[in-house]
């Protein structure tokens, strides 16, 4: 009796053993999925900025412009019946935007096929309109058809004189102070490295102390675009081709970010043994190099500028973009910078216009059909693919965890990519997303002078949930 009992229990233990390696296999393979669409991962890109601030790697083999060229994506599903989309997207509520003085505002977009580059839905898509943060996306195209993606920028320290070394910087955006943990991605370069480098050199020709100038001379311009008010000084850092951590110390941004950079670097020199004399002063660039830092790539400098929607990074990368292009490094160097490229692509269009390259501007207009354009683009180069995979998913993550809620929304909830775009007045959204149908759509949808930004933001949520959810052939 004794013996069958405990074969019984040990059948039933096996049994529990299996059913919980199978649970345990299950976990595994469908954590991931059920949690992103149950809401319960973050990450993506911010906004352009809080609206309450605001008032009314490489496969090329060489650069220049016009070089990417869309490749051919498979047509997947039944193209959607343009009037039968269009009609869906019309009969969406609209009685809640309305500006200041109780009038309708109309919204304007455009619906792309990513396959094919058909128009299967639009609205005033050749209306000018402030894009906001969507104007990253602009700038990320132009400077990718730019360069070849694996370029880099070098801050370097030069010696004019026995005595007497220069900090000179190359613009690279994401210079950080100290090295990145093992285990952080991307790893930017870093003045702590630098100074180490910069302390070795100096002491292997028998120096000890010197005084330290700095160059920030590779960028022309003030750094504070002309359409910029002075509060937006929380959102963006004053624009040089030299500063460590973003010109940041905790929330703070400094108004002298050169400057503070040297300091910084001071500061590390004297820690590996070198005596920094005198007083640090701006001085021109020249001499023998003792030492260099390189940049991230380019490809990955404009990845992290769209992932984190941030407007300092992108505004450096306009401006580095200018200097590629031989223009001015100033804003409108950039701005013209951008133009061209976008020109090259076919994708700027008449009446619109650029001042900046991140969309803080309330001055930047363009069209939904430029955005829809730009996001196709992305969509049909391997290259620039992973700029659209890293925006924020529909009612999953970052910016969008919290939208595409109600019924009509929904549909595009874990399906849809977008970038948003929010200033005072201004709702953009921008991205990707796939039908019923199974087809792969590129849309951009624009709301100007709304006065309830929340029913902007619902209205955008449920144009592409009604995208999403077409079954109309």
């Amino acid at each position: 009796m004794r013996s069958r009992k405990s074969l019984a229990e040990v059948v039933t233990s096996w049994l529990l053993v299996g059913l919980l390696l199978v649970a345990g296999l299950l976990v595994v393979l469908f954590r991931a999925p059920v949690l992103s669409v149950a809401g319960l991962t973050r990450d993506g890109a911010p906004s352009t900025v809080e609206p309450s601030l605001f008032e009314p790697s490489a496969s090329r083999s060489a650069a220049g412009t016009g070089l990417i060229e869309p490749v051919s994506t498979p047509a997947e599903g039944t193209l959607p019946n343009r009037s039968t989309l269009e009609g869906r997207l019309a009969s969406l509520d609209v009685s809640k935007l309305v500006n200041a003085q109780k009038q309708r505002v109309s919204p304007a977009y455009s619906v792309v096929d990513i396959a094919t580059g058909e128009t299967v839905a639009a609205r005033s898509d050749g209306v000018a309109l402030i894009p906001a943060s969507n104007t990253k996306l602009l700038t990320s195209v132009a400077v990718l058809n730019r360069f070849r993606g694996d370029e880099t920028f070098a801050t370097t320290v030069v010696q004019p004189e026995k005595g007497t070394i220069v900090l000179v910087g190359g613009g690279d955006p994401m210079l950080a102070a100290e090295p990145a943990s093992d285990e952080a991605y991307p790893k930017p370069a870093s003045t702590r490295r630098l100074a180490e480098a910069t302390a070795k050199a100096l002491k292997d020709s028998g120096q000890t102390s010197v005084s330290l100038g700095y160059d920030a001379s590779l960028f022309e311009d003030s750094g504070w675009a002309a359409t910029w008010p002075s509060r937006y000084g929380s959102q963006v850092t004053r624009i040089s081709a030299l500063w460590v951590d973003e010109g940041k110390s905790g929330t703070t941004r400094s108004a002298t970010p050169a400057l503070d950079a040297a300091k910084v670097f001071a500061t590390q020199l004297e820690e590996s043994g070198i005596t920094v004399e005198d007083t640090i002063s701006e001085k021109g660039g020249s001499g023998d190099e003792l030492a260099r830092v390189e940049s991230l790539p380019v490809h990955v400098l404009v990845e992290m500028a769209m992932q984190l929607s941030n407007n300092s990074y992108t505004e450096v990368l306009g401006f580095q973009l200018a200097l590629a292009d031989k223009r001015p490094a100033t804003f409108a160097g950039s701005a013209a910078a951008i133009q061209a490229q976008l020109t090259d692509l076919g994708l700027w269009k008449t009446g619109a216009r650029l001042v900046d390259a991140s969309g803080l501007s309330r001055e930047n207009v363009v069209t939904s059909s430029m955005l829809a354009g730009a996001v196709r683009t992305m969509a049909t180069e391997p290259r620039l693919s992973v700029i659209l995979d890293g925006l924020p998913t529909a009612g999953v993550t970052g910016t969008l965890a919290d939208r595409f809620t109600d019924d009509i929304s929904r549909p595009a909830r874990g399906i849809a990519r977008a970038k948003t775009g929010t200033l005072n007045f201004v709702s953009t959204l921008a991205g990707t997303t796939r039908t019923a149908d199974g087809r792969q759509l590129a849309f951009a949808f624009l709301l100007n002078g709304q006065t309830d930004g929340w029913a902007a933001k619902v209205w955008g949520d449920q144009a592409v949930g009604t995208v999403t959810s077409c079954g109309c052939s």
